[in-house]
């Protein structure tokens, strides 16, 4: 008899099980020595944005996003999850370089992405310091 253990109740233990058990496995143990995601995942504060700097973490990201939105109606447990948006500051040229870069590939990959002028972003977060990145609030 085969039995599938998977060390660490994390995002990647917990999507691990979720999978095997999607694809009809029923032997599978999980082991955490805490609470599920009380360690390097609960860092993460639920940050899942699509957009990645390589094609193959896009890709996985997006997967992410839309088994998120499913797992509340598959399972009957709240996730809380909420999609958001964001920004990427660049105050260096290599930076805004990088994010030239990503945000095209965001685009291929069908993702709403683009590059704002600092007027533009002041106008829409009047209370972010531009220069140091820091909140003014």
């Amino acid at each position: 008899m085969k039995q599938i253990i998977i060390i660490g109740g994390g995002a990647i233990g917990l999507g691990v099980a979720y999978h095997l058990a999607k694809l009809g496995e029923t032997s599978v143990t999980l082991l955490e020595r805490n609470q599920l995601t009380s360690g390097t995942s609960w860092h993460a504060a639920g940050i899942v944005g699509p957009l990645r700097a390589t094609p193959n973490m896009t890709r996985l990201a997006k997967y992410a996003l839309t088994c998120f939105t499913r797992l509340e109606s598959e399972t009957g447990m709240s996730t809380g999850y909420k999609r958001t948006g964001g920004y990427w500051l660049a105050r260096e040229v290599d930076r805004m370089d990088e994010l030239h870069r990503i945000a095209s590939l965001g685009r291929h990959f069908g993702l709403n992405c683009h590059i704002e002028s600092p007027e533009q972003l002041q106008k829409k977060l009047p209370w972010l310091d531009l220069q140091s990145g820091r909140c003014l609030r």
